[in-house]
C-alpha cells in the first residue's frame, strides 16, 4: 500500500468510537471534551521523536495550535485511562489489508519469506516493570521478551509478541505459526518460515508440518540425533514423529559446518544457502527497532506505557517500511535515464530522520488525504539521500572484546 491509505488507516482507527470504547480502562473515560482527547493522545504517542515527554508535549500543541501543553504529569494520568489495544489495532488491521491480495508482494522462487526471531528490551528501573516483565540476567534491571514474525523480503512485521524476559521462544514462534494460519491462510500455504538455530526441536518439526507450512532451520550440534548423524550433502531423515525431513549440510568458510533442516523438498540445495540468508533481515529489523526508532526510550514507567510504547513503536516500524517503498519508487524514477553501476534506493537512517522532523506534524495532527502535497515533499525529500545496493557485499563480523567489569565480575563466579 501506499503512505497515504497507510496513514488514513492509522487515523481512521484513532478517530474509530469503537476502539475509544475498547481502550478505555475506566467506563467514564474520554465521555467529556478533553484538551487531549483519545485520538489526539494516540497521534501524540506515535510522534517519533525521543526527547523528554515535557518537550515532546510542547512541540505537539505548538505545531496543533492547540493552546497552552499539558503538563507531563497530565499526560501520564491521561494515559492511564486507555491501554495499547489501538497502536495493535493499527498493526494488525493493515497488515491484513497489505496481505490482502490487492498488492503486489516480492517473492523469492515464488514464495514468501518470513523470519521468526526474539529479543529483549531494556526497561526503566521500576519494582513494577520487574513484577511484570522479570529481569534477565545477573542484577536487577527489568527486561520483556519480543518476539516478531517478519516478512524479510517485504520488510514487515506481521505479529509483533511483547512478554515476559523469561520468555520461551518456541512457544512464541507456534503463536506465529497460528497467526499465520488462521489470519492470512492464503499466504501460509504459499510461505517458507526460516528460523534460527534456538528455535529446532522434534514438537516444533511435527506442528509445523502438521499446520502445512513449509520451513528452513538451522540447526545446533546440539539437535535431534537424526539430524546430527545424517551424512554431509543433501539427505533425508525421519524424525521419530514420522515426519520425513531434507538435510542439507556444508562447510562454512572458517571450517564449522552448517546444518539446516526443512520440509521444502522441490528446491536446489544451492537455493538453501541464498534463502537462509534472506533470514538476515529480521536482524536488521531489529537494529532500526532498538537503534534507530529507539523503542527502548520509553516514555512511562508502567506496564501500560511499556506496552503503548511498543505497539506505537511497531505501527512505526511498518510506516518506515512503507515510506522507503514509495521513496525508493521516486529514486528509480529520477535515476532511469542515468548511467549508473548500481542500482540506487533511499537510505533508510535518513527516511527515519525525515519522519521524525516531519511525520506527526505533517501528518497526523490533520487529515492524510489533505496533506498529500506535503507527502509529496516529504518523499522527495526521501529520494535524494540514495545507498547503492551492492549484490553479495559482506562484511567481516567483528566480536566486542568484553570489558574489564565484565571479566571482573566472570571472575567472582
Amino acid at each position: 500500500m501506499t503512505h497515504i491509505i497507510y496513514l488514513e488507516k492509522l487515523m481512521s482507527t484513532a478517530d474509530d468510537e469503537k476502539t475509544c470504547r475498547s481502550a478505555r480502562t475506566r467506563k467514564n473515560a474520554f465521555t467529556r471534551n478533553r484538551k487531549m482527547p483519545l485520538s489526539k493522545a494516540l497521534s501524540f504517542l506515535l510522534d517519533m521523536r525521543k526527547t523528554t515527554l515535557q518537550t515532546r508535549l510542547n512541540l505537539y500543541f505548538e505545531q496543533t495550535k492547540s493552546g497552552d501543553p499539558i503538563s507531563q504529569q497530565a499526560f501520564s494520568k491521561l494515559r492511564m485511562n486507555f491501554d495499547h489495544t489501538p497502536f495493535e489495532t493499527m498493526v494488525k488491521k493493515t497488515v491484513l489489508d497489505e496481505y490482502s491480495g490487492k498488492y503486489d508482494l516480492p517473492l523469492f522462487r515464488g514464495c514468501h519469506i518470513f523470519a521468526v526471531d526474539g529479543s529483549y528490551l531494556q526497561l526503566p528501573r521500576a519494582d513494577v516493570l520487574r513484577n511484570e516483565f522479570g529481569v534477565r540476567g545477573i542484577g536487577t534491571q527489568p527486561s520483556a521478551g519480543i518476539s516478531v514474525l517478519y516478512d524479510v523480503l517485504h520488510g514487515w512485521a506481521l505479529d509483533p509478541i511483547i512478554t515476559r524476559t523469561d520468555m520461551n521462544e518456541r512457544t512464541e514462534c507456534e503463536k506465529h505459526i497460528r497467526f499465520l494460519c488462521e489470519q492470512l491462510p492464503h499466504i501460509a500455504k504459499n510461505s517458507i518460515l526460516t528460523i534460527d538455530r534456538g528455535y529446532p526441536s522434534l514438537d516444533l518439526f511435527t506442528k509445523l508440518q502438521a499446520s502445512g507450512l513449509k520451513f528452513v532451520a538451522r540447526c545446533s550440534s546440539a539437535a535431534m540425533k537424526e539430524i546430527n548423524t545424517a551424512p554431509m550433502g543433501d539427505s533425508m531423515v525421519v524424525l521419530k514423529t514420522g515426519v520425513c525431513i531434507r538435510i542439507i549440510k556444508f562447510n562454512l568458510q572458517n571450517g564449522n559446518v552448517e546444518t539446516l533442516a526443512s520440509n521444502v523438498f522441490n528446491l536446489s540445495k544451492d537455493s538453501f544457502f541464498e534463502l537462509y540468508a534472506l533470514r538476515w533481515g529480521v536482524e536488521t529489523a531489529y537494529f532500526r527497532l532498538k537503534q534507530e526508532l529507539c523503542v527502548e526510550k520509553f516514555s512511562g514507567k508502567t506496564p501500560n506505557a511499556i506496552r503503548q510504547d511498543f505497539w506505537a513503536s511497531m505501527v512505526l516500524l511498518n510506516a518506515v517500511t512503507v515510506f522507503q517503498h514509495d521513496a525508493d519508487e521516486a529514486v528509480k524514477e529520477r535515476q532511469q535515464y542515468k548511467n549508473i553501476k548500481y542500482v540506487n534506493r533511499a537510505r533508510t537512517s535518513d527516511i527515519i530522520i525525515t519522519l521524525r522532523d516531519q511525520f506527526i506534524f505533517a501528518v497526523l495532527c490533520g487529515h492524510p488525504t489533505l496533506c498529500v502535497k506535503d507527502m509529496d515533499a516529504i518523499i522527495k525529500t526521501m529520494a535524494r539521500a540514495v545507498s547503492p545496493i551492492r549484490p553479495g557485499r559482506i562484511y567481516k563480523r567483528v566480536f566486542r572484546p568484553v570489558n574489564a567489569a565484565n571479566q571482573n565480575l566472570k571472575s567472582h563466579l
